[in-house]
């Protein structure tokens, strides 16, 4: 975000000056955000969303199974932590038999993360729970706004992706 003589901008150039933003409103956002990280969370779900699998390495496997080649030092980046607190995520899953590490082809000094098809079979389960519940959800709001909401929803965690 930038700051400009006119307020802070996006890097879709939406203005966002804050100033003119009632404070509640930003607290009613957050609240909101919160809550539904709640019901998205395996606690919302009563802990069956994700077998076994914290949130921590439930992230972690979806980043080994959307990036071919995943180094250690991605899974880490994926959840701001450290290469030694990706390390223990990834010993964690492979113990589960959710990833297996292997070592680059192109560097025989990186170890990358691959995929099991149990931790495929993880992830599809969560996938179908979590669409499920976001259908319920989606019945209960005027259709305009289901697009909107995921508009706005992926544009939010992009940004915190930085």
């Amino acid at each position: 975000m930038e700051k400009h003589s006119t307020g802070y901008f996006g890097s879709d150039g939406i203005n966002c000056d804050w100033n003119d933003m009632e404070k509640a409103a930003i607290s009613a956002i957050s609240r909101s955000l919160i809550e539904i990280a709640w019901y998205f969370g395996p606690q919302g779900l009563n802990g069956e969303c994700c077998e076994n699998l914290t949130l921590p390495e439930f992230i972690a496997l979806d980043k080994v199974s959307t990036t071919p080649h995943c180094a250690v030092q991605d899974v880490g980046h994926a959840l701001g932590f450290t290469k030694s607190g990706a390390t223990r995520i990834v010993n964690r899953l492979e113990k589960k038999g959710y990833v297996q590490k292997l070592k680059s082809h192109e560097d025989g000094r990186i170890c990358c993360v691959e995929i099991t098809k149990s931790g495929e079979r993880v992830l599809s389960s969560a996938d179908s729970r979590y669409l499920e519940q976001f259908h319920t959800i989606a019945e209960k709001m005027p259709e305009y706004t289901v697009a909107d909401t995921v508009k706005l929803l992926t544009a939010m965690a992009k940004a915190l992706k930085g």
